[in-house]
């Protein structure tokens, strides 16, 4: 039973029930349509698990992933689990590498996946810290634990060096055979207080059982066969775009191929047209594209009756379309109801899981930030943000504490994240989210208790990229605030004291784009879109900055409104 419970015999079955059906449809507006069945995608896989083998990784051992979405990530993400090893999401985002240096670091990973020829590649950083040698084996004074190096390249024309080419050549094939449900299959990473990633540990029971039980028929208890098509905007190294869930849900993720020209210019106008040319049935939909998408499928249905087209024949609804990462709006489930007969709003996150989803069919009678009743087994109290002892009553704002959903194995070497610093005495996780219980049962999440800003999928904490611009020279200070914003809930100010007049806010926005964050043109990268300079900050008695007079008073400049 035990030995069922794992990613690699999730996808053998995969396999033997749907064959030569698409696991995976890779889009893109440069290279066109790259399909990958389950049966290519085990055959690939079990060769790149043979060529980890051969190098000595497996079971133990952990992988950092820094390739973007793409037929090579799937690949390697599943190879990983067949090898027995486990990956780590390796995002970089900071200018100076510093993210994934961190990551490297903490994870102590044996080998480190990387794509050389890609724009930003995490590579260009690297190349300052290890030095490569036969066999791709690797050296640092740096990174001691890292060994082993992979470049997984694309060759245009499948030429020689093209990753897929030679796993297609490849004769060896593997599979651990000693995998089990507590091994570590995915170390996700979630936002820190210091700017660097927390390290999640998710073992293949972790994943797997949550994900089948909301895949399970409610009245009989049996699995879904759920054969749909899914488009998907999420990463792959995130939980929520992950390569394993189409694995558990047997439907066929549509996704763009990111390696083949990097993302889109009008990415909506991109889904669009790819939602209706693959027949997707339901979508994983970032917010930040729906007014666009909105407007889309309102000129196809203005242009359908003018022709009198059949509906039915082209252009039909979605059956439904997921939101999450952020409190959702009633605009924005008005936006998503004009593709898709349905919007399923759901709350969890990297370190808690799936904790409550609200399926809604009419905008009208949506609460914003509404996310449904808690899913069975898991229980939400909502305590006093001075007294985390007093438990609020219905309708008060408070702490939201979480219990039943949470991943038992903590955060991977961190020594300062102790479980008495993120789980109550009697068990409950602090989400640090702010949030009540109405009288419906039903959990409204309303953001974040802290500094922190919740810009779309992701949560930012501000002190290190402030530390970054304070380096920029005439820059006296800086604080990173949120400001209110109707798609990603709220968007970066950078509020700036100069040193003298010699010193502009382009020049600010200009370094902190050239060395703080990845020139990547992604509409969710963590960059500032506003910069603001006041003369001075508002401060407490103790000197320190009036961080919530600052961001009122930011929002206000800017014409924002809650």
């Amino acid at each position: 039973m035990a030995q069922q419970l794992t990613m690699g015999a999730k996808l053998r079955q995969r396999v033997e029930e749907q064959g030569e059906s698409p696991a995976f449809i890779f889009r893109s507006p440069h290279d066109g349509r790259y399909v990958l069945s389950w049966n290519r995608l085990y055959r690939l896989a079990g060769r790149f698990a043979a060529v980890l083998n051969s190098r000595g990784l497996g079971r133990g051992h952990l992988v950092v992933n820094t390739l973007v979405n793409s037929p090579e990530r799937a690949v390697c993400e599943a190879g990983i689990w067949l090898s027995g090893a486990a990956s780590v999401n390796g995002h970089c985002q900071m200018a100076d590498g510093s993210d994934l240096l961190h990551t490297l670091r903490v994870s102590r990973a044996s080998a480190l996946l990387v794509d050389p020829d890609v724009s930003n590649s995490p590579w260009n950083v690297l190349t300052k810290y290890v030095s490569v040698g036969e066999d791709d084996s690797v050296t640092s004074s740096d990174l001691t634990d890292l060994k082993k190096l992979f470049f997984i390249r694309r060759v245009e024309g499948d030429g020689p060096g093209d990753f897929i080419s030679q796993m297609d050549s490849d004769s060896d094939w593997f599979q651990a055979d000693d995998v089990n449900s507590e091994d570590i299959m995915s170390v996700f990473t979630t936002s820190g207080t210091t700017g660097f990633s927390k390290l999640v540990v998710c073992t293949h029971g972790d994943y797997i059982q949550p994900m089948e039980a909301f895949c399970k028929d409610k009245q009989t208890g049996k699995p879904l066969q759920n054969y749909e098509r899914q488009y998907s905007t999420a990463p792959f190294g995130w939980l929520g775009g992950y390569v394993g869930s189409s694995v558990i849900t047997s439907s066929t993720k549509v996704t763009c191929d990111v390696r083949a020209g990097g993302v889109p210019k009008d990415m909506p106008e991109f889904i669009f047209q790819v939602l209706e040319e693959e027949k997707c049935t339901s979508a994983f939909i970032s917010p930040v594209y729906l007014p666009r998408l909105k407007q889309l499928a309102q000129t196809r249905h203005v242009k359908a009756e003018s022709k009198a087209e059949d509906q039915t024949s082209k252009g039909s609804k979605l059956n439904q379309v997921i939101l999450g990462g952020l409190p959702i709006t009633r605009e924005m489930v008005a936006a998503t109801l004009s593709l898709a007969h349905v919007a399923i709003i759901g709350y969890g996150g990297s370190d808690f899981n799936g904790v409550s989803y609200n399926i809604v069919t009419d905008s009208e009678t949506f609460e914003d930030h509404d996310t449904g009743r808690p899913v069975e087994g898991v229980s939400v109290k909502i305590v006093s943000q001075e007294d985390e002892e007093t438990v609020l009553p219905v309708n008060q704002t408070g702490h939201i504490l979480v219990k039943g959903s949470i991943r038992n194995q903590g955060y991977l070497n961190d020594p300062t994240l102790k479980t008495d610093d993120y789980l109550t005495k009697d068990g409950f996780f602090r989400t640090q989210d702010v949030g009540r219980l109405d009288e419906r049962g039903h959990l409204i999440v309303d953001g974040r208790g802290s500094d922190a800003i919740m810009r779309g999928p992701y949560i930012f904490y501000p002190s290190w990229m402030e530390s970054c611009i304070r380096a920029c020279s005439g820059v006296r200070d800086v604080i990173i605030t949120g400001v209110p914003d109707p798609l990603v809930n709220e968007e970066l100010c950078a509020c700036v004291v100069m040193e003298s007049d010699s010193v502009t806010l382009e020049q600010v926005r200009h370094f902190v784009e050239k060395e703080v964050v990845t020139t990547e043109d992604d509409p969710l990268s963590p960059r500032p879109r506003y910069y603001l300079e006041f003369q001075s900050f508002p401060m407490t008695d103790t000197g320190k900055p009036k961080r919530k007079v600052i961001k009122a008073q930011a929002a206000e400049r800017l014409q924002c409104s809650d």
